[in-house]
């Protein structure tokens, strides 16, 4: 297996498990959003409550989209590989480690 092999391979699996993670995450989507419009929808009551509700499930919604979204951008970075990817993943060759004096 050659150095290249051994860099796609976990690259492709991290990749992998982040369009799991974010495929879970976006099953998650339609609970916060019937959530979130049932009580922007909400009539009289007391106000600091419905307020509260609405933003709380404002922010619970929006941090879950940008989690979809980041998990999405980083399967990508990751599938796609590259040199910084074989930087992250490997070590550093002996050579390069040893003090330069």
């Amino acid at each position: 297996m050659s150095r290249m092999d051994a860099i796609v391979l976990p690259s492709r699996a991290l990749a992998v498990l982040f369009v799991v993670s974010a495929l879970v995450e976006a099953s998650y989507l339609p609970e916060r959003l019937y959530s979130f419009l049932h009580y922007i929808d909400q009539g009289p009551g007391p106000a600091a409550l419905m307020e509260y509700r609405r933003h709380y499930y404002l922010i619970n919604l929006g941090f879950l989209v940008v989690r979809v979204v980041g998990f999405s951008l980083m399967a990508r970075w990751l599938y796609r590989g590259g040199p910084e990817i074989e930087e992250l993943l490997s070590s550093p060759a002996p050579h390069e480690s040893a003090v330069q004096n």
